[in-house]
């Protein structure tokens, strides 16, 4: 039976929530790190643990919220609530983290901590129950991915906002601490406007009523156990904790990348950014097409194929590279990150039907929470190592914003984070994904059974 095509409304309306989460997850991987560094004069290791604490224990709160919007119910359905409580939070600490006041050493870093933990709690309020969404809102295999397709376009307008958005406002105010606050203004009202507009617009779908059987009384230990049934599920865990290493390792060295190394400033973070967007937004019509005719798992490892052969190019140039080489690269990560991305959330989303089909339960809070977890703790381990990797290799923090000459051993540690490191890590993804074998035919025989 073909699922219903679902109204384009309802496609832009869930998609645009995801220009919120992306600004939130990538300015503050790629910039918090060289704020502390470049205006706070504090060292990217110090960044790297504020990061690192605040994700471990949002990886507690990630696992209880998923839970939650799975039993919980209300005249707004069982996801909105929370996301809407994420939308808010998620703008008041994206500014917190951004415009900090003047403060002690000391006591800097225990308003960061603050910061932080608040910033954690939002971004799960609101991402947990979203990702949940796409398993309810559509039956389809295929369906799933058209709108996810939306959804990705959208990721390509959050990190050109998140990126070269965010780069155009730090440089226009000269770099600076007040420069980094009328970023962190604009940007929390850009996320909360996005993150509302999909509260405000996604429909009660099927998974929000309660059916008899769908939710077994068992104890939240017993139902994480049972994931072990799903294989596809765990694969695709194992798949993403290196995708996620990777994207730590590249958002974090990015920008310190172009930076100390390429000497090409915020206007090569631009343009770059930029370029890689727009190549993403513009290439899912072939990867929607590529998936339905090759196969998602076929598809996401073309991706990851693009996307490192592309990293590593960037070890064949120096100081100064030209435009056309930036555009280049840009577009060819920005095809690789499309197809990746896409597929990666829409296998995720069938891996939710799949387990439903198997055991019986509506828990796809649940399952999207242990997934953020995957993300936070990989993010986490990813940033806070590459932390202690540039304090190794003698990176030379610095403070309103001024630029020094990098000893040798810190330029080889970045060109290191942002080329060899996550090419490695997406070696390791790709074996996990080669073993990975849900499809549209395995999952219909689950669901027929």
């Amino acid at each position: 039976m073909t699922a219903a095509r679902l109204p384009i409304k309802t496609c832009l309306g869930f998609g645009i929530g995801t220009v919120g989460m992306s600004i939130m997850l990538n300015a503050v991987t790629s910039y918090y790190p060289a704020f502390m560094s470049t205006v706070l004069g504090q060292s990217p290791e110090v960044a790297g643990y504020l990061m690192m604490g605040a994700k471990l224990y949002d990886a507690v709160a990630d696992v209880i919220i998923g839970s939650m919007s799975d039993k919980s119910r209300s005249r707004w359905g069982r996801r909105r609530p929370f996301m809407l409580a994420g939308a808010l939070l998620s703008a008041i600490s994206f500014l917190m983290l951004f415009a900090p006041p003047a403060l002690s050493q000391s006591a800097l870093i225990a308003y960061m901590i603050a910061a932080q933990v608040i910033y954690s709690t939002a971004y799960s309020l609101f991402a947990v129950p979203y990702m949940a969404l796409p398993a309810e809102l559509t039956a389809g295999f295929g369906e799933r991915t058209r709108l996810l397709s939306f959804r990705t376009v959208f990721v390509s307008i959050g990190q050109m906002l998140a990126t070269a958005g965010t780069a155009a406002i730090v440089k226009a105010g000269g770099a600076g601490a007040s420069a980094y606050a009328t970023m962190g203004l604009v940007m929390a009202l850009v996320i909360f406007g996005a993150m509302t507009a999909t509260v405000l617009s996604v429909p009660t779908t099927h998974g929000e009523e309660r059916k008899e059987g769908d939710a077994p009384a068992l104890s939240l230990a017993r139902q994480i156990a049972l994931m072990g049934r799903n294989r596809p599920y765990r694969l695709l865990l194992g798949a993403k904790v290196f995708q996620f290493l990777a994207f730590a390792s590249m958002g974090s060295t990015g920008l310190l990348f172009m930076l100390n190394v390429l000497g090409l400033g915020y206007d090569g973070q631009i343009l770059l950014t930029a370029v890689q967007n727009i190549a993403t937004a513009l290439s899912m019509p072939l990867w929607v097409r590529t998936g339905a005719s090759m196969g998602k798992r076929k598809t996401y490892l073309i991706g990851v194929f693009l996307f490192c052969a592309t990293a590593l190019s960037w070890l064949l140039v120096g100081h100064g590279v030209s435009t056309a080489g930036i555009v280049l690269r840009g577009i060819g990560s920005g095809f690789g990150s499309g197809a990746l991305i896409l597929m990666s959330i829409s296998m995720l989303g069938d891996t939710m039907v799949y387990d439903r089909a198997i055991t019986g339960m509506a828990r796809e809070g649940l399952l999207s929470s242990t997934v953020a977890v995957v993300e936070k703790a990989s993010f986490a381990l990813g940033v806070a190592v590459l932390g202690i990797f540039l304090r190794m290799a003698h990176y030379i923090p610095t403070t309103g914003g001024k630029l020094v000459a990098q000893p040798d051993s810190a330029v080889l540690a970045l060109s290191m984070g942002y080329t060899a490191i996550p090419a490695a890590m997406f070696i390791a993804n790709g074996v996990f994904l080669w073993l990975y074998d849900l499809d549209e035919a395995k999952l219909a025989q689950a669901q027929a059974a």
